[in-house]
């Protein structure tokens, strides 16, 4: 059952309630055969002729109003006291009130509650994603977890805010990391680009072989060549790979310095 329906469940039996008090409160303004009801005292003092004849009365009234033959009495409109018993219709009134209003406060509170676990649940299950997959990005953190798109980037925002993730932008794409991974940009920025399979294997090639050239690498991953030179590119200009100048019409890449480093110590390509 969600969160629309049960609040509609819970306002349609408060307005019952209090439907039930205002017809008692109706009820109880209205004479009938000369007895009030809500200010009717049968002391103990009254004669048992008396309070047959009330009793008459009240039943007369009923079935008059309601036009039917066999009238039940309950008891619940009947107060008993020390002094006597006083019928009243009032008193019907504030219980329903106190009660719907009772259901109404213990219903948004259980629905309140109830969200604010969700929440916190899914913002767990974010943060899980992001340390283990450190240079995970916003799109395929959706694919994992499986949330609606906005709802993961309002949480994201929220932990972004509370320290508990850091972002980094490669172009149009947000990398997400945990707030101790590195303080070195360069190595998130490794990290995220890594993610990529083709890049990764291009990675792998080049630290496994030293230099090696784009036709070696495509023959190897058996990718087109110009998706190779494509990501190539975009990895000399971040200054991961460099390019060694030779005779020939195509110079061979290799890892730099610092890159070569990072994947050695920090397990990138493991990701």
């Amino acid at each position: 059952m969600n969160r629309r329906i049960t609040k509609h469940l819970l306002v349609g039996l408060s307005l019952a309630l209090l439907t039930w008090g205002v017809l008692g409160v109706f009820l109880s303004s209205t004479s009938f055969g000369g007895v009030h009801p809500e200010a009717l005292d049968l002391s103990s003092s009254s004669s048992s002729e008396h309070i047959t004849q009330i009793f008459k009365d009240f039943s007369i009234w009923i079935g008059s109003a309601t036009r039917t033959e066999n009238v039940s009495m309950d008891a619940q409109f009947f107060s008993w006291n020390s002094g006597g018993t006083t019928l009243s219709w009032s008193n019907s009134l504030f219980t329903s009130i106190s009660f719907g209003c009772f259901v109404i406060a213990i219903g948004t509170i259980s629905i309140d509650r109830r969200d604010d676990r969700k929440i916190q649940k899914l913002r767990d299950r974010v943060l899980d994603e992001v340390i283990a997959n450190p240079g995970i990005h916003l799109r395929e953190l959706h694919r994992t977890i499986g949330c609606a798109m906005g709802a993961l980037q309002y949480h994201i925002r929220f932990l972004e805010q509370d320290g508990l993730v850091i972002s980094l932008r490669n172009g149009n794409v947000k990398h997400l990391f945990a707030p101790g991974y590195s303080s070195d940009e360069r190595i998130m920025l490794l990290t995220a680009v890594a993610r990529n399979p083709t890049v990764g294997s291009i990675l792998s090639e080049c630290a496994s072989n030293g230099q090696t050239t784009q036709a070696e690498i495509s023959r190897v991953l058996s990718v087109d060549k110009s998706l190779i030179s494509y990501y190539i590119n975009s990895l000399l200009d971040a200054n991961i790979l460099r390019s060694v100048k030779v005779f020939g019409r195509e110079k061979p890449v290799l890892l730099t310095e610092w890159a070569r480093t990072a994947i050695d110590c920090e397990n990138i390509l493991v990701h």
